[in-house]
């Protein structure tokens, strides 16, 4: 089985397009979507559309929450609330109602999807501790658990006798007997200082976990931003990637 797990793809088609494009290649069985299909880019629409007719899971963000207006924003800083603002008014009604379906986690076989945390899935924790990954190890009894919500990459190694460790490699090995903790990065933000968009590809049948990173058209993707009006932040923060 080979699962095609992404997230925070934030409105910018021109990540997610080629993301789609690359992944194609390795012929997935299931594609995920981890949420935060909106907010920050110039495309929600496009998004929305292009995750309902790939993803056969389909997790909501925050963001996407907040659009659909059954998350409030209170807590958002200014940048993100305008954005939230502009795709609420430019966002489809259609679009809107799937955004407002989304699950908050879904199980499959022995895998489990959440944007934040599966445990408290509508608190939207950051996780970036191995304190927190033990908890939720300790939590959920799957094998891999995935997330997205930081925009930040990464993988943590449970086992009942060693413990939690983090492990560097793009590309991981799966050991008898381990769990896995798997942030599968961001799409259309990263904040990792890798200008490219990140998606996860899980094969079970290879016993492998990998980070894909996929360059795109930034150039494109800030142009859009700026044509609507959108704070000049969330241009430059593509080519930071921080």
């Amino acid at each position: 089985m080979r699962y095609l797990v992404f997230s925070d793809v934030h409105a910018n088609i021109e990540a997610l397009e080629q993301v789609l494009e690359d992944a194609a290649m390795h012929k997935p069985d299931i594609i995920v979507s981890l949420g935060d299909v909106v907010g920050y880019g110039a495309n929600p629409n496009e998004c929305v559309e292009m995750v309902h007719e790939r993803a056969q899971i389909r997790i909501g963000g925050n963001h996407d929450l907040a659009v659909a207006g059954i998350l409030g924003y209170e807590n958002f800083n200014r940048t993100a609330k305008r954005a939230i603002h502009w795709t609420a008014k430019t966002l489809h009604t259609r679009h809107i109602e799937r955004l407002s379906r989304y699950d908050a986690t879904r199980r499959h076989e022995n895998c489990v999807f959440a944007h934040a945390s599966p445990v408290d899935p509508l608190d939207f924790e950051y996780i970036h501790t191995m304190k927190q990954a033990r908890r939720l190890f300790e939590a959920r009894g799957e094998r891999f658990i995935f997330v997205g919500h930081t925009h930040i990459p990464s993988c943590i190694e449970w086992h009942r006798t060693k413990g939690c460790k983090a492990l560097e490699n793009s590309i991981v090995q799966l050991e008898p007997g381990a769990r896995y903790l798997f942030n599968v990065g961001s799409i259309g933000q990263p904040r990792d200082g890798v200008a490219a968009a990140s998606y996860a590809l899980l094969d079970t049948k290879k016993g492998t976990i990998s980070i894909r990173r996929i360059p795109y058209d930034i150039e494109l993707a800030q142009e859009k931003i700026r044509s609507a009006g959108l704070p000049e932040s969330l241009a430059s923060r593509l080519v930071t990637a921080t």
